[in-house]
């Protein structure tokens, strides 16, 4: 008998897009570009007062919140920021060269309160730009920004060139995950402690790298089946929601950043 079960499509596609039914995912991808901008020249080109740092975070922070991504930010934020946060503080801390004020003292060690605020404040502005960073790769799917790109820049070359990364970054988790599994079942440790895992490194990279090699060759052959560089007008399945009040927007937020930058290169 045949089987009259239905079968579900299989949503599952390499890449870190998060699909959800929020805002955030309706945007057009050029409008969270330009956001991104606009919070990158904010964080570093604005003033350096901690407390208007921790503005910019917080206003990151109820943006990712609102378009439901707060939880998958915050786990991704924090790989990146916790080594760098035991890193950074203890270092500047002690070696800081603008150094003066001596904030703790223990068996010889002293903490600096100066350095102790630089490297808070160096991780507070990268988690600024971190946080609209993730915040556009999770809510924006590669093939909306190709699209985008192609739409705007009208070079095919170009938009691959600034959009393939988000389908390399996702492809390669999967294939190092796919390697460490052939690896174990081989009876290669690639677990335990941290010099375990550098003995581990050599047997992996090497087929990470000539699988990546591999890859950009078979890539390379199926665009150049599919006309990628055909001169022709190109139809795309996915549709793009774009509106005045975004295109505003855009060019508003471009507009500050160029004004903060001014005002930076003057003051």
């Amino acid at each position: 008998m045949l089987n009259q079960q239905k079968m579900a499509p299989n949503k599952t596609t390499a890449t870190l897009f998060i699909d959800k039914d929020s805002w955030l995912q309706r945007l057009h991808p050029l409008t969270k570009l330009s956001y991104i901008l606009l919070t990158g020249v904010a964080a570093y080109g604005g003033p350096s007062s901690l407390l208007y740092i921790c503005l910019l975070l917080f206003c990151n922070a109820v943006i990712t919140a609102s378009g439901g991504l707060l939880k998958d930010t915050a786990k991704a934020l924090l790989r990146v920021i916790l080594p760098l946060l035991l890193f950074m503080i203890p270092i500047h801390s002690f070696l800081f060269p603008g150094n003066r004020t001596v904030l703790l003292e223990f068996h010889g060690m002293i903490v600096y309160q100066e350095g102790l605020l630089f490297a808070i404040s160096t991780l507070t502005k990268l988690t600024v730009v971190l946080i609209a960073s993730f915040l556009f790769v999770f809510s924006t799917h590669p093939a909306d920004l190709i699209t985008a790109l192609s739409h705007t820049c009208r070079s095919p070359s170009l938009a691959y060139l600034l959009g393939s990364p988000l389908l390399l970054l996702a492809s390669m988790r999967e294939r190092i995950e796919t390697i460490q599994a052939a690896q174990r079942a081989r009876g290669l440790d690639v677990d335990g402690n941290m010099f375990r895992r550098f003995l581990s490194l050599a047997p992996l990279l090497l087929p990470l790298v000539l699988g990546a090699i591999v890859e950009v060759e078979q890539r390379s052959i199926a665009l150049e089946v599919r006309g990628f560089k055909s001169t022709s007008i190109k139809t795309s399945l996915r549709k793009l929601s774009d509106s005045a009040l975004q295109r505003f927007c855009r060019w508003l937020m471009l507009a500050i950043a160029a004004v903060v930058l001014l005002l930076h290169g003057l003051g």
